[in-house]
């Protein structure tokens, strides 16, 4: 009998034990920021700049993990496949929404694998040309663009890249005649832009706003839905009639489905406040970053127009990945 209510009381003590580690406030061990793309880029400075602020609210480490590889997806693989226990977030990006429309198949699924948490940065793509090229305006451009008889060349980051699908959606919303030039990255496109060998670019804002501000080239338009914080002066092509939608690139978190939603509101309540933070905006801006603000359904929603928006695109490229 007394051994009985020896197992008893033993019992009772691993299962209080049990109930006390349950209890544990989220978070308590550190949590990893999986990057799906390699350190040094635009989006993974980004990405640390969030994670070092992240960090000091939740009292716990916020440790950037770059997995880069196959246009992101490793990264984002590996984050489907994690625990959905909020110790393992996503820097989702454009190729999150791109993907699924570019690559005839993934290991996951970026709707139903996935939950938004907040998204926290905008990137809008800029139409430049060289000072040569004769179009002060998008106007000039788009009537130099017209003429079947000797179609423009603008240069890309390369096939299948926002930039790329962007200048697709164009070329079809305003008729042009364009030879796409792509490369293999922005900086070898920017060189040949620079250098005049090309007259004119899709690009990343960031890429080039020290170009532009230098008067080496000059910006006719953005992607984004209404005009750059960056570019005042420079119409949006929705503006102009020339885009049905905005097609700006853009960062923010997911989790792996099933997260708890306490974790998941937690997580989207520190992003934002980290996003208030004014050393936070402005050096995301010095990046070429503008801050977005979102509730979780206005993310969610956002990225379901954006992998709508691609698919669009990515018929009308005609590029495919295998």
């Amino acid at each position: 009998m007394h051994f009985t209510r020896i197992l008893a009381a033993a019992g009772a003590a691993l299962a209080m034990a049990g109930a006390v580690h349950a209890a544990q406030p989220y978070p308590d061990r550190p949590i990893r920021l999986v990057v799906p793309w390699p350190a040094g880029g635009s989006s993974d400075a980004a990405a640390r700049i969030v994670a070092r602020h992240l960090q000091d609210r939740l009292k716990q480490p916020v440790i950037v993990d770059n997995k880069a590889g196959a246009s992101g997806n490793i990264g984002v693989d590996a984050v489907a496949k994690a625990a959905p226990d909020g110790y393992t977030l996503l820097l989702s990006s454009g190729p999150f929404s791109i993907n699924p429309s570019l690559y005839k198949s993934l290991p996951f699924d970026t709707v139903r694998d996935f939950v938004p948490v907040a998204q926290f940065a905008s990137i809008p793509s800029v139409l430049v040309v060289h000072p040569s090229l004769p179009a002060s305006t998008m106007q000039e451009f788009v009537a130099l663009a017209r003429n079947p008889a000797r179609p423009l060349a603008v240069a890309t980051a390369g096939n299948g890249s926002a930039q790329h699908l962007a200048l697709e959606l164009l070329r079809k919303k305003a008729g042009l005649s364009i030879t796409h030039v792509p490369y293999k990255g922005g900086a070898l496109a920017l060189n040949d832009v620079l250098g005049g060998q090309v007259p004119a670019m899709m690009s990343g804002f960031p890429e080039v706003a020290a170009y532009v501000k230098s008067g080496k080239l000059k910006a006719l338009a953005v992607t984004s839905p209404g005009r750059s914080a960056f570019l005042p002066g420079v119409p949006a092509l929705m503006e102009l009639g020339l885009a049905d939608s905005g097609t700006a690139g853009w960062n923010g978190l997911h989790v792996p489905a099933r997260t708890p939603p306490e974790i998941v509101n937690r997580l989207h309540a520190e992003v934002n406040a980290v996003l208030e933070m004014p050393e936070v905006r402005e050096q995301l801006a010095a990046l070429g970053f503008e801050v977005r603000r979102s509730t979780q359904k206005e993310f969610a929603d956002f990225v379901a127009q954006q992998i709508a928006r691609w698919k669009e695109a990515v018929v009308l490229s005609g590029a495919q990945v295998d």
